[in-house]
């Protein structure tokens, strides 16, 4: 413990005292973290010097290890996948990374052997929202029943996404066409206006994810084009649905990692 807690110490430190203002960004959910992580940093990228945390690394010690060894002054954003397998891990791995802008991407019943219940899942996600400072941005799936429910009762800067409830959102997607080489839609950010984009990236929960990263480097004064440049560029995160073509006439989707239904 005192081992882990010298790395974390550190880690902690020098992320706070980073040359030039660096900004995090924290992704937390019950599912979508690694895709969304994924995405908002091939965005962002359009723009900035970006730092990621590699797989599924999202627990003190994973974060750690990437914050001391890899994090330099030339980095401008930082970005996280925040995990958790019971209440206080998101507080905890928040208070590591200090982010200014925090992104709830779902609520399911993930980990209940350790969580319980499904409020007590939504009290650990939300501790990402509480840590944020007061100048922070909350960006939530507006279309998750349970993330809506938090929204609602958020008085921070927040950023609402989603496909369903677009009368109700900040960044939503019209006009979604799938085929057998990826997806079309027209990306619409209140601030800024609407894009027409183009993904290889297959299923509505990954429009989802793509408009959570579009909100985010809305945040961090992306423009529109610049968003849609990041978007075309997407490749698919290695077994989550990930669409191979090898040529031969047969079209391979790889989804053998996805845990949820």
């Amino acid at each position: 413990k005192n081992v882990n807690k010298k790395y974390y110490e550190s880690a902690s430190k020098k992320i706070r005292n980073m040359e030039g203002g660096l900004i995090s960004l924290g992704i937390t959910g019950s599912y979508g973290k690694t895709s969304t992580k994924f995405i908002a940093t091939t965005i962002i990228k359009e723009k900035y010097k970006v730092l990621t945390t590699p797989d599924s690394y999202n627990t003190p010690m994973g974060l750690s290890k990437i914050i001391n060894n890899e994090l330099t002054d030339e980095h401008e954003v930082f970005i996280a996948e925040l995990g958790a397998t019971k209440i206080g891990d998101i507080a905890e791995v928040a208070s590591l990374t200090n982010p200014k802008i925090g992104i709830l991407t779902s609520i399911g019943p993930c980990h209940l052997e350790t969580f319980k219940s499904i409020d007590n899942i939504m009290r650990t996600k939300y501790e990402l929202v509480e840590s944020l400072p007061n100048d922070g941005v909350a960006i939530f799936n507006y279309d998750n029943d349970n993330v809506k429910k938090l929204a609602d009762k958020t008085f921070k800067e927040k950023i609402l996404y989603g496909i369903k409830n677009i009368e109700d959102t900040d960044v939503f997607a019209t006009d979604i066409l799938v085929n057998n080489t990826g997806s079309k839609f027209t990306l619409c950010i209140s601030n800024l206006g609407t894009i027409e984009c183009k993904t290889k990236l297959l299923g509505e929960h990954n429009i989802l994810n793509i408009l959570a990263g579009a909100a985010a480097a809305s945040v961090l004064g992306l423009s529109l084009e610049e968003i849609a440049s990041g978007i075309s560029k997407l490749e698919a995160v290695k077994h989550r649905l990930q669409l191979i073509d090898h040529g031969t006439g047969v079209l391979v989707i790889d989804d053998a990692y996805n845990s949820n239904p």
